[in-house]
């Protein structure tokens, strides 16, 4: 009895996801942009971080 309530779960899923393909792939779109755009932000922030970190090593050793 679960397998078929399990294949009946996920052929309502892909059912689901068939008939609202636009919006997903919207929402993916969207989302893998953002996480983009934060991972760059991320990368640019931590290289502030080590050049400041760097400067200030330099500036003790001498």
């Amino acid at each position: 009895m679960l397998p078929l309530l399990a294949g009946i779960a996920v052929g309502a899923g892909a059912v689901v996801a068939v008939n609202n393909n636009k919006k997903l792939k919207e929402k993916i779109s969207s989302g893998a942009k953002t996480v983009a755009q934060k991972a760059k932000d991320t990368k640019e922030a931590v290289s502030k971080k080590v050049d400041c970190l760097t400067s200030k090593e330099e500036k003790n050793d001498k």
